[in-house]
């Protein structure tokens, strides 16, 4: 028997009971066959999916996925953004295991709460050892801009530089200092942060103070971040005291 772990447009990549992973023509599938249905071989080579087999493994799977309780699941979150090379969004999380994204967003309350380093950035989770600005090469610069035009203009500029906007932080009248974790390195990181703010219909925390923000600017030299801060001057977006 094997077991579909993916289609693609040519293929369906499964795996036999023993574990040996199988490549199938696409051609050659059932036309019902899905992800996670248990094909059977035919003696002439043909595949038709198992139905009966196929229902009790799902079962098997929900009623393992089920006995997790949610300190577990919290344990398995833990270690997977400890060992994670990048942030892991909480969308993914949900998927991975089975519930809603809000579950997952109390498991990240409850971890943090308990004292692990669990941090939010704009494309995840994830695990943050020390302090955020404790680097020698973290330099702090005010700004000031009204548009998302203006905000990917800025973020650019910084990385194109060769630098990292390691946050944002804004000064709210009730709470005192609030302070945004961006980890922004590339312009890739820059679209997706725009367009997660246009997307969700969520303002940037710069709008608490008309505009005026302080960003971390984590730079390799001196020199550098001196050109950075030419270059948001020249634009109108950097602020000098």
């Amino acid at each position: 028997m094997l077991s579909i772990e993916r289609i693609t447009e040519k293929f369906a990549f499964c795996i036999d009971d023993d574990g040996k992973k199988v490549k199938i023509s696409r051609t050659k599938l059932p036309q019902d066959a899905s992800k996670n249905d248990i094909l059977v071989i035919s003696e002439d080579g043909s595949y038709a999916v198992d139905k009966s087999e196929t229902a009790i493994r799902k079962s098997r799977g929900g009623e393992m996925l089920s006995r997790m309780d949610a300190r577990s699941r919290r344990d398995s979150i833990n270690k997977l953004l400890t060992e994670a090379k990048t942030p892991v969004s909480a969308a993914s999380l949900a998927e991975k295991y089975h519930v809603s994204r809000q579950i997952i967003v109390g498991d990240i309350a409850l971890l943090r709460a308990s004292g692990a380093g669990v941090i939010a950035t704009p494309r995840g989770y994830l695990i943050q050892h020390g302090q955020i600005a404790a680097s020698d090469d973290d330099y702090t610069i005010v700004c000031s801009h009204s548009s998302d035009e203006l905000l990917l203009d800025e973020l650019y500029t910084v990385v194109d530089s060769g630098a990292t906007v390691v946050d944002v932080i804004v000064e709210h009248p009730v709470y005192g200092q609030l302070t945004g974790l961006l980890q922004v390195s590339s312009r890739y990181d820059a679209d997706r942060f725009v367009e997660t703010l246009r997307s969700s219909n969520a303002a940037p925390l710069s709008q608490i103070t008309d505009g005026i923000h302080l960003h971390t600017i984590r730079c390799p030299d001196p020199d550098r971040i001196e050109y950075i801060k030419a270059q948001l001057l020249k634009k109108g977006i950097l602020i000098e005291g």
